[in-house]
C-alpha cells in the first residue's frame, strides 16, 4: 500500500451512467496515472435511480505527487470531453490523505468508504485505536483490509467549489475497509460504525457508503504521454455530435475537471 491516497467522491446523473463510465474508463482515469508519483487508481461506485454515487481512490506515493506540474497541468488544461462531463457533476468532495494505519491484505470486490471531521487534538491517537478494531475484524476474517488516513481541511482545490469546513480545529479523517463480499461488509458496516463514533468522536460525518468495484487500474498499464491516452474521435462520437473544440488553458484554469 502507498503512504498517501486521493478519496474522492461524486454524484452522475444516472442518464448519463455509459457515457461517465466510458470517458471516466478509457481517458480520464488515464491521464491521471502520468504524472510521477499517482501509481495506481480504483473506481468504485453505488447505483442508483437518478444519481449514482461515485467513489474514486487513487494511490499516491504522498501529497505532494498532486502539486507537480504534470498533475498542474491536467488540472488546468482538460480534454473538451472532461469539459462536457464536469457539467454533471455534483455533491462532489476531494480529500487528499496520508495513510497512518492500515492492515490485512488484497482489493475487495466492496468497499466501506466513511469520511469524518475530528478533532485534531485526538485524530492521529484515536484513529490508532480504531485501527485496532479494524485489525481484529482481519483477524477473524471478517474484512480483508483496511486504511486510515489522516488530511487537513479545506485543501486547495482548482476545480468544483466545496463546502468550506469553518473549524480548524479539524481534521479529515478517512476510513476505508473493503471485503471480498457485500454480504460480509453489510454485517461488519454497523460494528465499525460504533467503533468509529465511540472512539474519534466525530464533530461531523462528511461521507458514508458501502460501494462496488467497477475497475481498477494501474501506472504501469498506461502510456506515459497523455496525448497517447485521449479517447478517439470515435469512441466519442458515441455520445455526441459536432466538434468537440481545444482546450484554452487560460480559460480551463476555472473550468477544469480532476
Amino acid at each position: 500500500m502507498t503512504k498517501a491516497f486521493l478519496a474522492l467522491w461524486n454524484d452522475f446523473p444516472t442518464t448519463l451512467r455509459e457515457e461517465y463510465e466510458t470517458w471516466h474508463t478509457f481517458e480520464h482515469v488515464p491521464e491521471r496515472l502520468t504524472p510521477p508519483g499517482i501509481r495506481a487508481a480504483r473506481r468504485y461506485a453505488a447505483f442508483g435511480t437518478v444519481s449514482d454515487r461515485y467513489f474514486t481512490l487513487y494511490e499516491l506515493d504522498d501529497t505532494a505527487a498532486l502539486e507537480h506540474p504534470d498533475y498542474l497541468d491536467l488540472v488546468r488544461c482538460p480534454t473538451p470531453w472532461s469539459l462536457k462531463m464536469r457539467e454533471h457533476f455534483s455533491n462532489v468532495l476531494r480529500i487528499p490523505a496520508e495513510c497512518i494505519a492500515s492492515g490485512g491484505r488484497g482489493i475487495g470486490s466492496h468497499m466501506l468508504v466513511k469520511a469524518y471531521s475530528v478533532d485534531r487534538s485526538h485524530a492521529d491517537g484515536s484513529s490508532n485505536k480504531l485501527a485496532l478494531v479494524l485489525q481484529d475484524l482481519v483477524s477473524s476474517g471478517r474484512i480483508l483490509s483496511y486504511r486510515i488516513g489522516l488530511a487537513e481541511p479545506n485543501q486547495k482545490y482548482e476545480v468544483f467549489e466545496q463546502e468550506p469546513q469553518p473549524d480548524t480545529d479539524m481534521l479529515n479523517v478517512v476510513v476505508l475497509a473493503e471485503s471480498s463480499s457485500r454480504g460480509g461488509l453489510e454485517q461488519a458496516r454497523p460494528g465499525i460504525a460504533v467503533a468509529a463514533n465511540d472512539i474519534l468522536q466525530p464533530r461531523a460525518n462528511l461521507r458514508e457508503g458501502l460501494l462496488e468495484l467497477l475497475v481498477s487500474f494501474h501506472d504501469g498499464e498506461v502510456p506515459t504521454n497523455r496525448s497517447e491516452i485521449r479517447a478517439s474521435e470515435t469512441m466519442r462520437s458515441r455520445f455526441t455530435e459536432g466538434s468537440w473544440g481545444k482546450c484554452h488553458p487560460a480559460q480551463d484554469r476555472k473550468l477544469s475537471a480532476f
